[in-house]
């Protein structure tokens, strides 16, 4: 028995051993099958694309316009320089040995030690991470296959790296890399690329070690560590590559020294054929290869190398249209001693957000900061229709609408007391008079009457970013922590021209390959934030904004526009000074937002003038991009009706009368009123002491007039409105001149703010209809402050200096101006409440790296 069971043990082993011989010769006769498969695979595609390594030349990678007419080519006119091996310096290929592939003389193409590296890292980052990769199979990528990081591509990279290896030398190799690598800017290959970046050939005999380690540390990340876009991280780059060299004994130390201490090269203000571009369409393309990127997973190295097609939503005209408006100074306001207004403007599609244009900054640099993008400031009373009035009607319309009485006292919410601009009050005012009028008292009143929370998530809907610090009030008018963009603030506007959706911005249609086969279109991405009809009531709102209120100078002839203005007061400057200066509006066509300020305020870098500027330029850009376009109305969405607004009684007179000085020290009275008709002209009068009246203007169209002194006579002043018929109607009450504001810019060094008591203007007004200051919301949406009231501004003005004087020719008033439509509108009125401290506001550009601004947001105006 014992016998046979020895039998039985040593005949399982046999079998088992043989199974596991069988096994591991299958599996050996696999690995070497799957070997020679991958050898077969690489060397049939190198023999169908050889060709590829010997013609570094591209098809372009073309950009088309929404018409489908081509904006743009991404490959250079020119031939790229090809360079052999022998005519580059060893140092050079030193430095990309050092940083790309240290064993490339010892590996056959793939290096298994890199390669086990590279899995640890794709382990611990849970994605496929870029690493791991010789100089043979980066080689092998770039020429015969796209960018997708999948297990099969990087199979079909190693079978190629592998056939590489077994069919050229390695100096061979070396050499078809270093004419192929993409070194940023649209430059492939070393010569172009030192040709671009340092002005001289790799050859030349000047060319330093610091250059060579320049061009080794782009491939990484060509965008980021080229030196053109981001100098501070290329040095860092670069500098690791020279100490890197110095480690690997390629150079001493003291040439790493020296290196380190060479300046990178700066860009040239004109680089010829850098990307065939018009003047000022940078800033569209650098979003729309962002977008590529981050949107279809193309990268800008793919694009460069060519065979894309890309279709976009730039309409030409447009942008042709803000680049002639943007290069006349005359539609900003005045320089500062060493730097200009900066300003921003982009235009979306208003059915589909589509961005048609966009200027990025008057000075827009090459992948620079985007003041159309990316800028964050405080949005003004261009906020109050998607942070109150749309999301009031949206929650009830049967208890709130155009018509509804609104609280239009002068009150405080547990501390926090907003201001109208014309410090005049009454028990209420309906909605569609406060948003026309752009008070600030009803529509705080409102928002603490549906909540915060509530505005709050409809906020989140319209795409706008908020900080928990804005869970307050004073986001009723556009004071938030850090604000927001004109693509966000154009984005959100789209509901109201699109039955309450909201529609994605974006710039690409669709982006293909056929060479490679791929082909990706976008996918419309809309948001319903509102209902239809609750859009269409803001609209209606909206429209009468441009028509009648402080929107008039956004009217463009012929056409139908609906918008509002918004501002922001200065943090150091008197009543006369804004921050920020904002239009958001829209025809059926395109929705736009313009935005203009200084990137930091100081003494002599203070804005004088507001939101009819920004008014203005939407009109000037829409008026010229829509030539030839038919015009037509808004359309009603379906189901929406019309609520017609209650008869008002005409609202008198009220005029102010504010004495300071222009830029040249010229004594003049700015006179500013409400009230009255839309279609009324005004006579304007002086009154002397004797109660004589003296005719300054006859049949004035806008509501702010300038009367400049030639000797300080302290004149009183009334208006007296006509109707269309001529006929005069009630005149305002006679005034005295407030001389606060002018005490102000006379001690103009002293500190302004010392007990944040009224300065200028209107007393206790804050001359925008903005909000004074603000406290932080408790959190139960109804705007009371737990901890104390914060320190924060008051919503400043609009448009003063000479704006309103028919004399001036740049005044829109006046006939001899080119751009004049027949009548200038009312800007945003003067901050009476003067500046306080405790707002800083983000500096552009760069922003600053914690993006913040304030601890509390300053006020806003209309």
């Amino acid at each position: 028995m014992a016998t046979k069971a020895k039998k039985k043990v040593k005949k399982k082993k046999g079998s088992l051993l043989m199974i596991t011989v069988s096994f591991a010769i299958f599996l050996l006769l696999s690995v070497i099958g799957g070997y020679f498969s991958l050898l077969y695979a690489g060397d049939r595609m190198i023999e169908e694309n050889e060709q590829k390594l010997k013609d570094l030349k591209a098809e372009p990678t073309v950009i088309y316009d929404k018409n489908g007419v081509e904006l743009t080519s991404l490959i250079r006119e020119k031939n790229r320089e090809y360079k052999s091996i022998s005519e580059m310096p060893k140092i050079l290929t030193n430095a990309f040995l050092a940083v790309e592939d240290r064993r490339f003389y010892d590996h056959k193409g793939v290096d298994m030690v890199r390669i086990g590296g590279a899995i640890v890292n794709d382990i611990k980052k849970g994605s496929l991470a870029e690493g791991g990769s010789t100089i043979t199979q980066q080689l092998a990528r770039n020429v015969f296959l796209t960018l997708d990081q999948t297990f099969w591509r990087k199979t079909k990279e190693m079978s190629i790296a592998i056939g590489l290896e077994r069919k050229y030398s390695k100096d061979q190799i070396l050499e078809m890399y270093l004419n192929r690598v993409y070194l940023g800017k649209g430059e492939f290959g070393v010569e172009d690329a030192s040709l671009y970046y340092f002005g001289k050939h790799v050859s030349d005999d000047d060319f330093t070690v610091a250059e060579a380690a320049m061009l080794a540390a782009i491939p990484k990340a060509p965008t980021t560590y080229n030196p053109f876009n981001n100098p501070e991280k290329a040095k860092l780059r670069r500098d690791t590559v020279i100490r890197l060299m110095a480690e690997q004994g390629i150079i001493t130390e003291e040439q790493k020294n020296e290196a380190q201490a060479e300046p990178l090269p700066t860009e040239p203000s004109e680089v010829p054929g850098s990307s065939g571009l018009k003047k000022g369409y940078r800033a569209y393309f650098d979003h729309l290869v962002d977008e590529a990127e981050e949107t279809y997973g193309v990268s800008e190295e793919e694009l460069y190398r060519g065979g894309w097609s890309v279709y976009t939503t730039f309409d030409p005209k447009i942008q042709d249209a803000m680049v002639k408006e943007y290069d006349n100074p005359k539609n900003f306001p005045k320089d500062g001693t060493e730097r200009s207004v900066e300003s921003s403007m982009i235009v979306v599609d208003a059915k589909n957000g589509g961005i048609a244009g966009m200027m990025g900054g008057r000075n827009y640099a090459v992948k620079g900061f985007n003041l159309a993008t990316d800028m964050k400031r405080q949005p003004g009373s261009s906020f109050k229709p998607i942070a109150v009035y749309g999301p009031a009607i949206d929650i009830d319309s049967k208890k709130w609408g155009p018509n509804s009485s609104l609280s239009n006292k002068k009150q405080s919410f547990n501390g926090y007391e907003p201001r109208n601009y014309n410090n005049k009050y009454s028990e209420t005012v309906s909605m569609n008079r406060a948003l026309i009028d752009s008070l600030n008292v009803p529509v705080v009143w409102l928002l603490n009457e549906i909540k915060v929370p509530t505005a709050l998530k409809y906020l989140e809907k319209f795409g706008i970013d908020m900080e928990p610090e804005d869970r307050n009030l004073a986001i009723a008018l556009g004071g938030l922590s850090k604000g927001t963009s004109p693509l966000k603030m154009a984005q959100a506007y789209t509901a109201f021209v699109n039955g309450g959706v909201v529609s994605e911005a974006h710039t690409i249609t669709k982006i293909e390959n056929k060479s490679v086969g791929i082909l990706r279109e976008y996918e419309v991405k809309q948001t319903e934030v509102l209902k239809p009809q609750t859009a269409w009531t803001v609209h209606t709102m909206l429209e009468r904004a441009v028509q009648e209120g402080t929107g008039k100078a956004a009217r463009i002839s012929g056409r139908h526009v609906a918008g509002k203005t918004g501002t922001t007061q200065s943090t150091i400057g008197d009543s006369s000074v804004n921050k920020d200066a904002w239009f958001v509006g829209y025809t059926p066509e395109y929705v736009g937002a313009v935005w203009m300020g200084f990137d930091k305020e100081d003494k002599n870098h203070l804005m004088r003038q507001g939101s009819s500027l920004t008014a203005q330029m939407f009109a000037k850009v829409l008026a010229e991009g829509l030539k030839g376009v038919k015009s037509t109305d808004f359309v009603r969405p379906g189901g929406a009706v019309e609520e017609e607004p209650e008869e008002e009684a005409t609202p008198p007179i009220q005029l102010e009368a504010t004495m300071t000085m222009d830029n040249n020290n010229q004594l003049q009275v700015v006179l500013s009123w409400i009230g009255g008709e839309p279609d009324y002209t005004y006579d304007v009068y002086r009154v002397k002491e004797n109660g004589e009246r003296e005719l300054i203007a006859a049949n004035f169209k806008d509501t702010i007039y300038v009367d400049v002194l030639n000797s300080p006579v302290k004149y009183r002043y009334m208006v007296v409105p006509r109707n269309k018929e001529g006929q005069e109607q009630t005149p305002s009450p006679i005034v005295d001149i407030n001389t606060k504001q002018l005490e102000n810019l006379i001690n103009d060094g002293q500190d302004h703010h010392e007990d944040g008591n009224n300065q200028g203007g209107m007393p206790e007004g804050n001359g925008n209809g903005d909000s004074g200051q603000l406290p932080p919301d408790n959190g139960n949406g109804n705007g009371n402050q737990t901890n104390g009231q914060p320190p924060g501004g008051q919503g400043n003005n609009g448009n003063h200096g000479n704006q309103g004087n028919p004399n001036n020719p740049n005044n829109p008033s006046n006939p001899s101006n080119p751009n004049n439509n027949g009548e200038a509108p009312p800007p945003d009125i003067g901050n009476p409440n003067g500046n306080q401290p405790g707002s800083g506001g983000i500096e552009l550009p760069p922003p600053p790296e914690d993006g913040s601004q304030q601890p509390f947001p300053e006020g806003t105006n209309g």
